[in-house]
């Protein structure tokens, strides 16, 4: 099929200039026009490699053609990486994630950590897709092995934290969250994540102390001021777990 529309194509682009070849091509893909708008983009990145928007034109095309070999090569072109390696697939593993094509992405992550076992940050989206099917254990064990390969990486901390939260394992999830917090303190998220593991392990204070900094840092954040609402409501503070409900309340209706 794309060899059919890529010779078809070529009249196209033989035809008039390569800047309106190019400019048909975006305007099919902008259309979701996809099989049409691949050649043309395909002959513009070829004829501008230099051009970065081209290769993530034509590589979102052919994610939507669900081409991932086709994307891959783009992406690599984008990214100045070869397209077979373990950063290609990497990196087209990333931009599939973006575009919500996690079926397509984790064969690139497996192919990836087959070609380079301690790639950064691969198991940590390996992670990521475990979790989002619901497989919570697998996405445990891969942001571990991911940790122990990349130990600086807060996401990870992050992750496996928020991990054992959705298995109720609040006494588990203390220790990495406080590492996420500590590698990048300028992250709301994990001081939620947190100040939950703590309100569910009767730390109330701490748990006061972690969502009070994250509705300072994020202060539209509907579920720390219901989270930081019970705590007050815990501790007895009455009149502060009241104004906190009003903020959730006003909150949400934004």
């Amino acid at each position: 099929l794309f060899v059919s529309l890529a010779i078809a194509s070529l009249a196209v682009v033989r035809a008039q200039p390569p800047a309106a070849a190019e400019a048909e091509g975006f305007r099919l893909f902008a259309r979701g026009q996809y099989q049409e708008a691949a050649p043309l983009l395909a002959a513009a990145s070829a004829a501008s490699p230099d051009r970065p928007e081209l290769a993530r034109a034509l590589g979102l095309c052919y994610l939507r053609l669900h081409n991932a070999a086709a994307a891959r090569a783009a992406f690599a072109r984008l990214f100045g990486a070869p397209p077979d390696s373990a950063k290609a697939r990497l990196l087209a593993a990333k931009m599939m994630m973006g575009e919500q094509l996690e079926e397509m992405a984790e064969p690139e992550l497996r192919a990836a950590v087959k070609l380079e076992p301690k790639l950064p940050e691969a198991h940590f989206m390996l992670g990521e897709l475990a979790i989002f099917r619901g497989d919570t254990d697998a996405g445990i064990a891969e942001l571990r092995e991911e940790i122990a390969l990349n130990p600086a990486f807060s996401m990870a901390y992050y992750r496996l934290g928020d991990a054992f939260t959705r298995k109720d394992m609040w006494e588990q999830a203390v220790a990495p969250l406080e590492r996420a917090i500590w590698l990048n303190p300028d992250f709301s998220s994990p001081y939620i994540l947190l100040g939950k593991a703590y309100y569910h392990t009767d730390r109330l204070e701490f748990a006061e102390g972690m969502l009070k900094r994250a509705v300072r840092m994020d202060p539209n954040n509907a579920g720390a001021h219901y989270l930081l609402a019970n705590v007050y409501r815990d501790l007895g503070r009455q009149e502060d777990s009241r104004k906190e409900l009003e903020l959730w309340r006003n909150t949400n209706k934004k």
